[in-house]
């Protein structure tokens, strides 16, 4: 019966040093991906500075086929904005023009 008690008495010391063990291990577990984490972070970000980011192009797709009067009210909006001038709106309406 003395062989019992002694057994029994000491799982629960070993038990109490077991989950401190493994908690440990996970701790340092933790703490060792958190730091390669952090430097891994810390070498994109670098990297990231070092080097701009390079943006793909847009896919174009081909416009659908517009009327001439499309073309040519979409000229007007153009010149009338100001984003070509009088001779870039001449030629390019003489060439809708031509095209029909």
């Amino acid at each position: 019966m003395l062989g019992t008690v002694a057994v029994g008495a000491s799982l629960p010391l070993y038990a109490d040093n077991a989950g401190a063990f493994i908690g440990g291990v996970f701790a340092a577990k933790v703490v060792d991906n958190m730091s390669r984490r952090t430097a891994a972070e810390e070498q994109q970000a670098a990297a990231a500075q070092a080097q701009p980011v390079k943006q793909a192009a847009p896919v174009q797709t081909a416009p659908a086929k517009q009327t001439a009067e499309q073309r040519l009210a979409e000229l007007d909006k153009l010149a009338a904005g100001g984003y070509i001038t009088p001779e870039e709106y001449k030629k390019k309406k003489q060439a809708i023009l031509d095209s029909l």
